[in-house]
């Protein structure tokens, strides 16, 4: 039988890739997966029974005032729960944090050095 996570990937993947075409990269390691578009990441993890958690980080740009590679990393105003229209909500995010939308639909959480862990 399939899992709830298991049966949800189309319904992320197929959206994005109508959006964005092949430009989209997925990846998923156990309960997180992780989607890519033009430098940008989305970041989701199923942290309880029913809800998924997500990470936008921006693409790495260099920072003026230290001069060293960092990305702006965001949070949905709320989780999103584990159910089609949940899922519908998560994807509509990915496209407008892919497509350039940021605050007020997000919320900022901070400046990363690239490659650092959230």
């Amino acid at each position: 039988m399939e899992s709830p996570e298991t049966a949800l990937w189309p319904a992320i993947t197929g959206p994005l890739n109508l959006v964005f075409g092949g430009g989209v990269t997925a990846r998923r390691d156990g309960e997180s997966a992780a989607w890519h578009y033009n430098g940008c990441t989305a970041r989701v993890e199923f942290v309880s029974s029913g809800a998924i958690e997500a990470t936008f980080v921006e693409h790495s740009t260099l920072d003026a005032v230290s001069s060293t590679e960092c990305a702006a990393e965001y949070r949905p105003l709320s989780l999103y729960t584990l159910t089609a229209a949940g899922c519908a909500r998560m994807v509509d995010d990915m496209i407008a944090f892919f497509s350039g939308t940021r605050e007020p639909r997000f919320r900022f959480t901070a400046v990363r050095p690239n490659g650092a862990a959230a």
